[in-house]
């Protein structure tokens, strides 16, 4: 560890660039991981907001219509169920032509059926539960805008296509430069290498102030990129930019979701670890590569 502080001492243009080329990449990695978690937060609202609704014939009563929807609510694939009833639909209808009174005087609540509306947890269900309602003798017809819940599905799979690409990129930059700093410093010490192999030093004791350089730097320079982004996730979260405050939690992987609070946490948390594991294992590589011992 002394020698791996007076070596920072040392070189300290080194140090240095390499901490804040590790910091840039690293920063640009948070925004990627913070761009995914909040678009599949937004993907998730918006599919939820995809309904199948069921409307039904006048034969089949309220009693029954109730009492379905009782028991669609203990259906594990269903988010949320809601009904409007005759009288109620009339109300809506009537609200939306109030411009047209002739087109009012002719509405009764004859002619508008009663109907539920069904929310899926996975919005893949509601294929299956919009084909199983569209079979029921006391089943009128079936409205499900799937075109738009396959728009979603679509959009939500490139943005996840395209973040993992990124993240990958950066988390590649990000090892080539502990792999570059890791071969200058073994070259730049190349006389005392031999030196203490002339005197019968162990291999481990000469790898090991390479590898802790490469576990310092990374660390070192993820922990400042998990620092900043935290401060500007939560001076965003803080001033409701993006109307983070009013969402409150975000989904961080599918249906997974945590307070955005918590979710800062968990980034710099992910970044720490994932500066670890860079600075490990690009450290070795770079041993393995350029340390001919």
């Amino acid at each position: 560890m002394n020698s791996l502080l007076q070596f920072l001492r040392k070189e300290k243009m080194i140090s240095t660039i390499s901490i804040i080329a590790i910091f840039v990449s690293f920063t640009l990695l948070s925004f990627i991981i913070s761009f995914s978690v909040l678009s599949n937060t937004a993907m998730n609202f918006l599919q939820k907001q995809v309904q199948v609704r069921v409307f039904f014939k006048d034969t089949y009563s309220e009693t029954s219509i109730l009492s379905l929807k009782t028991e669609l609510e203990k259906d594990q694939r269903v988010l949320e169920v809601g009904y409007t009833s005759k009288d109620d639909a009339l109300r809506i209808f009537k609200d939306l032509s109030k411009n047209d009174p002739i087109l009012q005087e002719s509405l009764t609540t004859n002619i508008l059926p009663a109907s539920i509306e069904i929310k899926a947890i996975d919005v893949k269900d509601l294929d299956d539960i919009a084909n199983e309602f569209s079979v029921k003798e006391y089943v009128d017809s079936v409205k499900y805008l799937k075109d738009i819940k396959d728009t979603f599905k679509y959009y939500s799979s490139i943005i996840t296509i395209i973040s993992i690409i990124l993240f990958v990129l950066f988390f590649t930059v990000s090892f080539g430069i502990i792999l570059s700093t890791i071969r200058i410093n073994i070259f730049q010490k190349k006389d005392e290498i031999e030196t203490m192999k002339i005197v019968g030093a162990s291999d481990e004791f000469i790898q090991r102030p390479f590898v802790h350089q490469g576990v310092v730097y990374a660390v070192l320079g993820s922990f400042l990129s998990g620092l900043l982004s935290m401060v500007i996730l939560v001076l965003m979260y803080a001033s409701n930019t993006l109307g983070l405050r009013d969402l409150r939690e975000v989904y961080l992987v599918g249906n997974f979701k945590v307070h955005f609070i918590a979710f800062t946490l968990i980034l710099v948390l992910v970044l720490n670890l994932l500066g670890y594991l860079l600075g490990r294992f690009g450290s070795k590589a770079a041993i393995d590569t350029y340390l001919k011992i």
